[in-house]
């Protein structure tokens, strides 16, 4: 049996919605790394937006569609990657859905990484399920086999500034607006059992200190 992932048409137009406010926060930069940059929606997105950016991915299969696209790929792990490549060789680093496939010493590792790579003052946006979203809490975080732990913001911001960052920016963030109808029973059920339905998703903005 294959298990060849064959992609939704959905899947692009949802991901381009996701990463689209937060090509802004690379303006300027010359040369981005996106770790772990899966099918390239997020590469596509920086080109589109006149910004060059490299994507590190171990799966040779998404690296072939992603080349597909025009797009800069390295096929190789993003641990090695970062350790080989020049001091300052990116001046950005984008980290989305990542740190929660691995443990505090590997996350602190890979921001050190990252640190070494890029240039002083570089942004790194850091993207993450809300552990403190019901929703996520219950089902849809466990649910993925591959996930060891959430991270909330105070322990990003604590391996962040053991690793050299400092956080610029942060808070939750969701692609996708309630219904006024939902919207209200969320409410409801916040001001009964506590805030429970908020963003899906946690989002860090550090710069690397000097």
């Amino acid at each position: 049996m294959s298990n060849m992932h064959v992609p939704d048409p959905r899947e692009r137009e949802v991901a381009r919605r996701y990463f689209q406010p937060f090509i802004e926060r690379f303006r300027g930069c010359q040369s981005i790394v996106d770790v772990a940059s899966g099918q390239g929606h997020f590469l596509e997105l920086l080109k589109e937006a006149g910004l060059n950016g490299t994507g590190v991915e171990l799966d040779a299969e998404l690296c072939e569609r992603t080349r597909a696209k025009g797009l800069k790929v390295i096929n190789e792990s993003f641990f090695d990657h970062l350790k080989a490549v020049a001091p300052g060789t990116y001046d950005g680093a984008n980290v989305s859905h990542i740190v929660e496939h691995f443990t505090p010493v590997q996350v602190e590792e890979l921001f050190k990484l990252l640190h070494h790579a890029v240039k002083p003052g570089s942004p790194m946006v850091i993207l993450t399920p809300n552990i403190a979203n019901m929703r996520r809490a219950v089902g849809d975080f466990w649910r993925d086999p591959t996930h060891v732990r959430p991270y909330p913001i105070s322990a990003l911001g604590k391996l962040l500034r053991r690793a050299g960052w400092e956080v610029a920016d942060s808070g939750e963030y969701t692609d996708r607006k309630p219904s006024l109808g939902r919207a209200l029973i969320y409410a409801l059920r916040n001001a009964l059992l506590g805030r429970y339905w908020c963003g899906d998703d946690l989002f860090v903005v550090a710069r690397r200190k000097e």
